[in-house]
């Protein structure tokens, strides 16, 4: 236990008995409240430095900068926190006071006097993880961005390969429709021959007539 608390609070006694409980437990109460503040990086202890600035805000040691002090029924509250970068330092320090005060009033019973605020750093840990996220959805937009392009430039070739298979079959179609010069020389010859042979058969009805 640290050497900040006393061993323990007695927070009342009657008839029945007496109920008390460590003061470490008033110091954890206070240092959860204050980290449920949005802008609150982590805790930090005065003397710690400037390695706190980047402590999670979801270490064990609940305690760690939290100083409680004890007048019978009343309780001072010292927190040191390290702040997030862009975070209202007066705002945040507002609502840790509203919310340790409410925290510790309602679970321990004793009265807060009184909720005294240090920012001991800035962490730019946030910020550095936002522009994280902002730097992955950028290259994720650039290669969706350059799949599109991809598929755009595929379709018109496509196409055009087909136009050219259409045109090679309708040219194959209609050669193989096309007639053969031998079959059309026969048919010449043969019209030839008929004629032939009609100018014989005159002639031969010529000649009988004649004689």
């Amino acid at each position: 236990m640290s050497e900040n608390y006393p061993s323990d609070v007695k927070l009342n006694e009657n008839q029945d008995g007496t109920v008390s409980f460590a003061t470490e437990v008033v110091a954890t109460i206070a240092g959860l409240a204050a980290t449920e503040v949005d802008g609150v990086a982590s805790m930090s202890s005065p003397s710690s430095g400037f390695a706190d600035m980047f402590t999670r805000k979801n270490t064990r040691n609940f305690t760690k900068g939290v100083r409680i002090d004890l007048d019978g029924n009343k309780v001072t509250v010292d927190i040191t926190i390290v702040v997030d970068y862009g975070s209202p330092v007066p705002d945040v320090a507002r609502s840790i006071q509203e919310n340790v005060k409410k925290a510790i009033e309602t679970m321990s019973g004793l009265d807060v006097r009184s909720v005294d605020v240090h920012v001991s750093g800035i962490s730019f840990e946030r910020e550095q993880r936002a522009n994280a996220e902002l730097d992955e959805q950028h290259r994720k937009m650039l290669e969706k961005t350059a799949e599109n392009t991809a598929e755009a430039g595929e379709a018109p070739a496509a196409e055009a390969d087909q136009e050219a298979e259409e045109i090679v079959s309708a040219e194959e179609a209609a050669v193989e429709e096309a007639p053969c010069d031998d079959e059309e020389d026969t048919d010449d010859e043969e019209e030839e021959e008929d004629e032939e042979d009609v100018l014989e058969v005159l002639r031969d009805e010529e000649n009988i007539e004649a004689d």
